[in-house]
Parts: structure tokens; C-alpha cells; sequence
């Protein structure tokens, strides 16, 4: 099947907030979007084509998993894979953890082998990541350049998650390959920020540990645009933190919000308590400091909308 004048893209993780408010920028522009589902059950907007696939069957092999996918993937512009197991589904004790790395490898490994059963394959695949590549980084500013954290979990699902989409760079039509670092992502409808605004709303926002650590943040529509615009920019390649320039610090992110809201924000929660609560998602997501910033997209001419979290709040609460 030929490439046609209009943009044709395909994703998996459509589900997720990225996913979503990336199907909902991409129907703007007019484009034709095709997502990849597990379950089946995904509620999507008019217009959006549905695929039922198994990563898990195609990545062991089955011929018939392999070609669905591969007949998917064949004559779309754009490949974007989002999929993975949700780590805020979890504890992210040992069977969690698996299912975190599995999931994703599982989902990788699926697209390249039926990629490379496609006559015309798409020829930008941009991967997820995230800035938890970085492990925690404490007061330093961190640029693409930075090495993945050492005995840090998410360094090892985001070098595993990476490397899904960057083997694709040795194979027959090698795609360009744009790996996204996301920082929090943060959306009304997302997630992570419903739980970090729930313990606000009750008047038991504070310091999570310290407090001091570094959040990297986006804008949920800023990450979407973002993706586009590396998209169509056919030069771009390669890592680029999804980050705004100004980080903040938790502490500074609970007393504002709070403030938004008419609560207080001086309940702390130690570290300690915080393990027992939610297990190992607190030393993978809460309590690192990482001050990712987004050089690389800076340097590329992203127009960035939002970039202080002050004027992200009116979105958010």
C-alpha cells in the first residue's frame, strides 16, 4: 500500500493520557489514526480505527499475532508506541515489576519483527521513555547526554523500553527513531496527578520525604504537540527530554496546588511511611529528584505553551 498525501499514524498505549490527548491532536490536524488495543474495550473518538492485537503472542513468534500487526503497520507514516503496564497499577513488588518490564518488551519486540514483515513500513517510529532513565539525580541539571541511573528499576524498564524501538536502526529500511523521555505528565484526566491531588483535597497534602526533590512535568497537550512537531521536523532523531524548562520542586508543587484549592499543606509524609503505603512505587516515582530539562527540544524550536506550573494549575484542579 503506497504513502498517501495524508498522515497516517498508528499507536499502541492509546489508552494511557499521552496516548489519548495525542489521538485527540492528531484528529485535528485531519489525519487518519489507527490504534492498537489489548482489551478490545477502549472507548475512542469517532473515526478512530480499531486493532485488536496480542503483543505477547507476536513477540514469541505466532505467525498469525505477527501478521496482523505487520498488515497494521503497513502503509502508515507514523509509528508511536506508548504501550506498557501501568506503574501506578501497582506496588511494584516482583511480580509487578515483571509485568512493568514484560509488557514492554513484549510490545517492542512485536512492532520490529512485523515491521520488518511490511512492504512499505513506517518510516518514523517515536518510543516512549521516561526521565526515570536517569535515576535519581538529586540537585543536578539533567540533559539527554546524562548516563542511565545505576541500581535504579525504571533505568532498567526505560533502557529496555528504549532498545525495543532503537533495534530497529540496524535493520533493512531503517526508520527514524525519536525517543521521548516523558517527565510527570500532567492532565485533569491523568493518573498520577489524581492521586497526588487526592491527599490534597482532603487537607493532607505535604512534604513527601524531604520535599525537596526535583519533579520533571509536561503538559499533557504540550507532550502531544511536541511529539508532532518532531514528527514533522525530518531531521529529528534520536533522545529528547519531554520536560518543560522550569521544573519544580514536590513541596513547592503541594503548597501551590493547595493553595489553588483552599487547603493546607503541611501534613508530612516520611519516607518510611510512604513504603508502606504504596511499596516500591515511592523510591521509584515519589521520592527521586530529577531535573530533567529539555535541551534538545529547546535547540530543535519547540514552541513551548507552558512552562511554569503556576499557569498549568488552572487546568489541573
Amino acid at each position: 500500500m503506497p504513502h498517501s498525501s495524508r498522515k497516517r499514524v498508528i499507536l499502541t498505549g492509546a489508552s494511557g493520557v499521552v496516548g489519548r490527548h495525542l489521538v485527540d491532536a492528531v484528529l485535528r490536524r485531519g489525519w487518519e489514526v489507527s490504534v492498537l488495543t489489548v482489551s478490545g474495550a477502549n472507548v475512542l473518538p469517532s473515526g478512530v480505527r480499531k486493532i485488536k492485537w496480542d503483543p505477547k503472542a507476536a513477540a514469541g513468534g505466532d505467525s498469525k499475532a505477527l501478521d496482523t500487526i505487520a498488515r497494521a503497520l503497513d502503509g502508515t507514516d507514523w509509528l508511536v508506541n506508548l504501550a506498557g503496564e501501568t506503574l501506578g497499577s501497582g506496588r511494584l513488588d516482583g511480580k509487578h515489576k515483571k509485568r512493568v518490564m514484560q509488557s514492554r518488551l513484549d510490545a517492542g519486540n512485536a512492532l520490529h519483527s512485523a515491521r520488518l514483515a511490511c512492504p512499505n513500513p513506517p518510516m518514523v517510529w517515536t518510543q516512549a521513555s521516561a526521565t526515570g532513565f536517569y535515576g535519581d539525580t538529586g540537585e543536578a541539571d539533567v540533559y539527554e547526554t546524562a548516563p542511565a541511573g545505576k541500581h535504579f528499576f525504571l533505568a532498567d524498564v526505560c533502557k529496555a523500553w528504549e532498545g525495543a524501538a532503537t533495534q530497529a536502526l540496524d535493520a533493512p529500511k531503517a526508520p527514524r527513531v525519536i525517543v521521548a523521555r516523558l517527565g510527570l505528565v500532567l492532565a485533569k484526566d491523568a493518573p498520577a496527578w489524581e492521586k497526588m491531588l487526592l491527599p490534597i483535597k482532603i487537607g493532607a497534602g505535604g512534604p513527601l520525604g524531604s520535599g525537596k526533590q526535583w519533579y520533571a512535568w509536561i503538559d499533557a497537550d504540550e507532550a502531544a504537540e511536541a511529539m508532532i512537531f518532531l514528527f514533522e521536523k525530518s531531521d529529528a532523531s534520536g533522545v529528547y527530554n519531554f520536560t518543560t524548562p522550569e521544573p519544580i520542586r514536590q513541596i513547592d508543587m503541594t503548597k501551590q496546588t493547595a493553595e489553588a484549592i483552599g487547603r493546607p499543606s503541611y501534613f508530612p509524609a516520611p519516607a518510611f511511611a510512604l513504603r508502606l503505603a504504596v511499596g516500591g512505587v515511592a523510591d521509584a516515582l515519589l521520592l527521586p529528584s530529577c531535573r530533567a530539562l529539555p535541551d534538545r527540544l529547546a535547540k530543535a524550536g519547540y514552541p513551548f505553551k507552558t512552562t511554569d506550573f503556576e499557569d498549568e494549575l488552572p487546568k489541573l484542579v
